[in-house]
């Protein structure tokens, strides 16, 4: 008989535990996501309050609303805060206990609004289910930053200067020339080229590339003076020249 009493003890202290452990795992409100609770919030008949709602500090609607029912919360407290859309953008805030009233009405007084409770049939304009976290920004990667344009001469004034170059009979007196004017205004590769071309004699044009070099605007382009000579010889002189630099 002792024995039978200590087992029903000893059965029910192992139900009694049970028991508790199982409402221990019990989720808090948000933890579920398909509670069977909705919370409704609208403005009053007489008014056209435009509003933005959110639950425990989540934004419920991405648009105002004048009514909104937010679907599958827990019988249980809310943090609701509600936004105006008008010019003063009043705010109001309060915790709502889901268990006693699911649907709240905007109240105002004077400059003061407010939240409270209503028995009042709502067709909401805005039936929704909970979101629980914020919407992310999307990252937008930075823009690679612009590489400025190369100041170079204007296309009228090297015409002229190639001109003036040209005019000359000798290449010794182009040499001149095509130096004054390529020390005193900086060139793109191509404007470099061109003067190369208006030499007679290939020495002259390697001559003339590799003074030209330091005045060059964009000289990761420098391959194109290669256009510019006949032989490979002068080609690998320029490359070798440009490398020791």
């Amino acid at each position: 008989m002792k024995r039978l009493v200590l087992l029903t003890l000893a059965m029910a202290l192992t139900l009694g535990l049970t028991a508790q452990n199982r409402i221990s795992l019990r989720p808090k409100h948000g933890g579920n996501p398909h509670g069977n609770t909705s919370l409704t919030v609208t403005s009053p008949r007489n008014q056209s309050y435009r509003f933005w709602l959110y639950v425990d500090d989540v934004l419920q609607n991405e648009q105002s609303v004048r009514s909104i029912c937010v679907r599958n919360l827990e019988e249980d407290s809310y943090y609701v805060r509600v936004e105006l859309d008008n010019a003063m953008q009043n705010c109001v805030g309060q915790f709502v206990d889901l268990r006693q009233s699911p649907t709240m009405a905007i109240v105002h007084s004077g400059k003061w609004f407010g939240l409270e409770t209503t028995d009042a049939h709502v067709r909401p304009e805005l039936t929704m289910d909970l979101i629980t976290t914020p919407n992310e920004p999307s990252v937008v990667p930075p823009m690679p930053p612009v590489p400025p344009t190369p100041y170079a001469m204007s296309p009228r004034d090297y015409e002229e200067a190639c001109q003036l170059i040209s005019d000359e009979s000798f290449d010794s007196s182009k040499m001149t020339v095509a130096e004054q004017v390529v020390s005193s205004n900086p060139m793109t590769a191509s404007q470099i080229l061109g003067i190369c071309r208006l030499f007679s004699f290939e020495s002259n044009k390697l001559s003339f590339a590799k003074f030209a070099y330091t005045y060059c605007v964009d000289k990761n382009k420098y391959y194109l003076l290669n256009e510019a000579f006949s032989y490979e010889s002068s080609k690998r002189e320029l490359n070798e020249f440009i490398k020791g630099l």
